[in-house]
């Protein structure tokens, strides 16, 4: 126990160094996913808009990675970069990405890989694989989605062993904070509660029924109750049980607009997409058919639920992912396929646990194997087909649209001077320039509660100005919806002031409502 606790905590140690190191180096290069400023941006408001409240947090993406980015912004008025930057995220996801492999050791400790050295082996190749690399230096949400469902699968595991149901209650703690990270996490949760519920009715001979059903609601408890809770409070606030599905800043009405741009790339139909898919899989974990084939005929010789638990766990999601892209609802992005990773890696351990009389054979071919596929990988991350959206931040760090959006803010920094509620402005697509001002009061953004208001009455509201970015980037900007055609004319209320032009069809605008000109009373 002593070994495997100081194993956990050299391992974490390590990991964090280096994620954060990699981290540190993307963010000054401005290469940062849009998910992860978004994320960011969803705690900054809570703590540094004019109108800071904790429902500013947004219901469309789910909250806990920026609920978790708060203590690193915190730090905001001492580094600006944590908002400017994203370190915020970075910083986060590199903590929960360490963690993720940390608890991946413990794991194949687990499920039978003993051997310090193999173990050490698998647990670096899993560490050095290009979507945890990148998904927990980046500040996306994977890397806190992959450490609670390794949280779940250990408990899982733990139950199975020893057949204790306190450890389902660690298991629904897993799956709710999964599902806080993370929308799909509910396949992981249908998939282990299910699991849980077959076990036990099958370890008891009488009151079969009884024994599942309890065991079964233990583990679905807190999981219901994350579920239940977040979509409770949603319909409270926002008056829509599910954000992402019904709002148009959601997932479906951002997927639906890209539709032309997906098809595209993927193709259309069923069969075109399954093929995308396939293709990805296959550069990201070329093994996944051969082990899982392996690791199921194993599992039924010897009657191991071990690997049903892994599918459980990190199988369903992968499943459900790929059946919503197939189904038109997701962008269908590389690192939605990262739940393949860990299920290869862990099936993968499985297999050198099962054969104890050719270990060392199987151990050596088992990381030689893994180590064969990691170029491959890495390369896949450089496919701009295949990895569309690691295209686009490479596109966007060398049009230095992020440099152009931090000069942005410091224009209008000098402009407006920090007069409080003097811009209004739309943060789905602008939120980078306010994340890199000085003044982050002087904006009236879309998660004031007063923010309707204002753009529907802005003299009554003292606002001067109004930062609009053009239509093609900006498809569902709510200063435009209010008042049509006020990009490329005013929309009959508004003077254009200045304007900045991006690489690429980005750009912005900044308009004065004419009810009160710039140098009159209040406005700069």
């Amino acid at each position: 126990m002593r070994g495997s606790r100081r194993e956990f905590w050299v391992i974490l140690g390590l990991s964090a160094v280096a994620f954060v190191g990699v981290g540190l180096w993307l963010a000054a290069h401005d290469l940062v996913f849009p998910d992860a400023m978004s994320r960011v941006a969803n705690g900054y408001f809570v703590a540094f808009s004019r109108d800071p409240h904790l429902a500013a947090i947004g219901f469309v993406w789910n909250p806990l990675p920026s609920f978790l980015d708060l203590p690193f912004l915190a730090l905001t008025p001492l580094i600006p970069a944590m908002a400017s930057h994203g370190l915020a995220g970075v910083l986060e996801s590199s903590l929960c990405g360490a963690l993720t492999v940390a608890l991946f050791a413990l794991v194949l400790r687990d499920i039978g890989v003993t051997g310090r050295a193999i173990r050490w082996i698998l647990t670096g190749l899993f560490a050095v694989q290009p979507l945890i690399v990148l998904s927990s230096a980046s500040g996306a949400s994977e890397a806190m989605l992959l450490a609670a469902l390794m949280l779940v699968l250990r408990s899982l595991l733990a139950y199975l062993r020893d057949n204790a149901p306190d450890h389902l209650l660690l298991v629904g703690v897993g799956l709710g904070l999964a599902y806080l990270t993370r929308y799909e996490a509910v396949g992981a949760g249908a998939g282990v509660i299910a699991l849980v519920f077959v076990i036990s009715a099958l370890r008891h001979r009488e009151n079969r029924m009884s024994y599942a059903f309890t065991d079964a609601t233990i583990a679905a408890f807190p999981f219901v109750m994350a579920c239940a809770g977040w979509a409770v409070v949603s319909k409270v606030i926002m008056g829509s049980w599910f954000e992402s599905a019904t709002s148009h800043y959601g997932n479906s009405s951002q997927v639906n607009a890209a539709r032309e741009y997906i098809d595209n790339v993927a193709g259309t139909g069923h069969l075109s997409h399954l093929g995308y898919l396939g293709e990805q899989l296959a550069g990201i974990a070329p093994l996944l058919g051969v082990v899982a084939i392996i690791s199921a005929i194993v599992a039924i010789r010897r009657r191991d639920v071990r690997v049903p638990a892994i599918w459980a766990s990190f199988g369903t999601v992968l499943v459900l992912d790929d059946l919503l892209f197939l189904q038109g609802s997701t962008f269908g992005w590389l690192r939605f396929q990262i739940a393949a990773v860990p299920l290869l890696f862990l099936l993968a351990g499985h297999l050198v646990a099962s054969t104890p009389r050719f270990r060392p054979l199987v151990s050596a071919c088992t990381a030689l194997a893994l180590a064969a596929c990691l170029p491959l990988a890495w390369r896949i991350e450089g496919d701009p087909r295949l990895a569309r959206e690691e295209k686009m931040a490479v596109s966007i760090a060398n049009s230095d649209r992020q440099g152009n959006q931090r000069a942005v803010a410091a224009d209008l920094d000098l402009r407006v001077g920090g007069r409080e509620g003097s811009v209004i402005t739309d943060v789905a697509y602008s939120s980078q320039i306010v994340l890199a001002s000085r003044h982050h009061d002087q904006y009236v953004v879309t998660t004031d509660r007063d923010f309707k208001q204002a753009l529907a009455d802005p003299a009554a509201a003292g606002v001067c100005y109004a930062l609009v970015g053009a239509p093609e980037s900006s498809p569902s900007d709510a200063v435009e919806a209010q008042y049509p055609q006020f990009f490329e004319t005013g929309g009959g209320v508004a003077t254009l002031e200045q304007q900045w032009t991006e690489e690429g069809p980005l750009e912005w605008r900044l308009y004065s409502f004419d009810h009160q000109r710039p140098g009159q009373e209040g406005c700069g």
